[in-house]
């Protein structure tokens, strides 16, 4: 035992027990508020309302502000040790908030105005972002054991799959109705309460990185002895369909079927592309997660989409993915009698709005617009023949690069960057199952929104953006000892020489 260590205990030792266990209560309670608005953020329409982000706003910073209270109170306790570079992440963030409230000093704008172009939207998109770094502080305060860390990413898969199973059941009624002021119409694809369905297929997505990473950390523990023969096989697989893994593996059946039949191509793509791609990192930096891996990715792909997804709805994706061409066809004359049936935008057609909106980019590259003001500065750049108004670029990156220029853009993906070289780290066998099923979850939730973000604007809305946030930031919050549940190093030490 260090000195720093023998120090620390002898403080934890020396406060009253009442102070001690008021300080754990705090902290409990923090954590639970965390867990609270990770379950509720989607339901009220995806949180993409005035009123429900600021629902979340409070929820999340009346919690950070507990946990930091108790974390004052009580010392520091041995059991965990912060993870190497957790600052970065916490710099670029507090940067870009900074670049906000820039944006809203006088005397920086044009006639002494602000740098914003409208002042009342960067004030609402700055609060956005504090509302997403108050998840990320208490995510790293509270979450201090294996076990917290697997409560965090349980509470996104439990949302996700009552949003899917909602979804899929208004799909199946065709219903019309009425939900937080918003008219929904079901039947066409499936949404639940989010009024996008691109929307849900993101947070679909998200619900499954979470699910996967839960799913993995239940493996790849220490190697056993087992006999060989098909009494051996047939144990070992009366054993996972009888054990929680199984539950598990059925409720993301559920979370992709709802997925398939959101129709959306990007989502889906997205998905199954990201899947791919982690299952092959995952065999290359570890042993013991290899063939679980390797079985979940050809489980997935081969039972929910072949066998499941032809049920569902996985030939209109299909259809939809074929439909859409590189380049929009030629305008139809006036006085051509055939009517062109509907047809699918093309690459070309979704790809316009995000290259106009790059003029915005090189009017102000350095600082933006102004957080939150897209919709008040796109409209002079909005060529004719471009239908409705446009409030979103349909592109995360190009979006922000408008709200807070380059600079802006540079600092929110250093946090994204940050987080994956966080997340391969923690993917060697050296680390406890529990740490690597969170890096799962991370790297799964980054690629699925760095491969959608392209063509839609998932990171906008808060649901989307408050689980995303979660799923980058467990990574830093598990601890770097190699060992969970509260153990400390010296108990390691006795297993070792036992």
């Amino acid at each position: 035992m260090t000195n720093r260590q023998i120090d620390t205990q002898a403080k934890t030792q020396a406060q009253p027990p009442g102070l001690l266990r008021w300080c754990a209560t705090l902290e409990r309670t923090a954590f639970v508020m965390l867990l609270t608005a990770l379950l509720w953020a989607p339901w009220p329409l995806g949180s993409n309302r005035p009123w429900a982000l600021a629902l979340l706003g409070a929820m999340l910073w009346v919690g950070l502000a507990l946990a930091a209270l108790g974390r004052v109170l009580q010392p520091p306790q041995p059991r965990h040790n912060r993870a190497a570079g957790w600052w970065l992440p916490v710099a670029a963030m507090a940067a870009f908030a900074a670049l906000l409230v820039l944006q809203l000093l006088p005397g920086l704008g044009v006639e002494g105005g602000t740098l914003s172009i409208a002042p009342f939207q960067t004030r609402a998109y700055l609060f956005a972002t504090l509302t997403y770094a108050a998840a990320w502080g208490l995510t790293l305060l509270t979450v201090t054991t294996a076990e917290r860390a697997t409560l965090l990413l349980g509470a996104v898969v439990t949302a996700g799959v009552l949003q899917a199973a909602a979804a899929v059941i208004l799909y199946s009624t065709d219903w019309r109705y009425e939900l937080w002021f918003a008219s929904f119409e079901q039947g066409g694809r499936t949404m639940g309460t989010f009024v996008n369905p691109d929307h849900l297929a993101g947070y679909m997505e998200l619900t499954m990185a979470s699910g996967l990473g839960l799913l993995l950390s239940q493996f790849g523990g220490p190697a056993r002895r087992q006999g060989r023969g098909w009494q051996t096989t047939l144990s070992a697989m009366l054993v996972f369909v009888l054990s929680p893994k199984m539950l598990l593996r059925l409720a993301l059946v559920l979370v992709v079927v709802a997925l398939v039949m959101t129709h959306s191509r990007m989502g889906n793509g997205a998905f199954f592309l990201a899947l791919l791609l982690v299952g092959a990192i995952v065999a290359a930096r570890s042993h013991r997660l290899r063939k679980p891996a390797l079985w979940l990715v050809v489980s997935i792909a081969v039972v929910d989409v072949v066998v499941i997804g032809q049920w569902v709805g996985l030939d209109r994706v299909v259809q939809r993915l074929q439909d859409t061409g590189l380049t929009s066809p030629p305008a139809a004359s006036a006085f051509d009698q055939n009517v062109a049936p509907p047809r699918e935008e093309s690459l070309e057609e979704r790809l316009r709005v995000p290259k106009l909106s790059l003029q915005l980019v090189a009017q102000r590259p350095w600082l933006g617009h102004g957080g939150g003001t897209y919709v008040t500065a796109f409209p002079p750049f909005k060529v004719d023949g471009l239908p409705w108004q446009w409030d979103q670029a349909h592109n995360d990156y190009v979006q922000v690069a408008c709200d807070t220029g380059l600079v802006g853009l540079l600092l929110w993906m250093t946090v994204g960057v940050a987080s994956a070289w966080r997340a391969t780290k923690l993917l060697t066998d050296r680390e406890t199952a529990t740490n690597r099923g969170c890096a799962v979850a991370t790297l799964m939730a980054l690629f699925c929104m760095g491969l959608h973000s392209m063509v839609d604007f998932n990171l906008h809305i808060p649901a989307n953006a408050l689980t995303f946030t979660a799923l980058l930031a467990v990574v830093w919050a598990v601890s770097d000892n190699r060992f969970s549940s509260g153990r400390s190093p010296q108990h390691r030490a006795q297993q070792v020489r036992a």
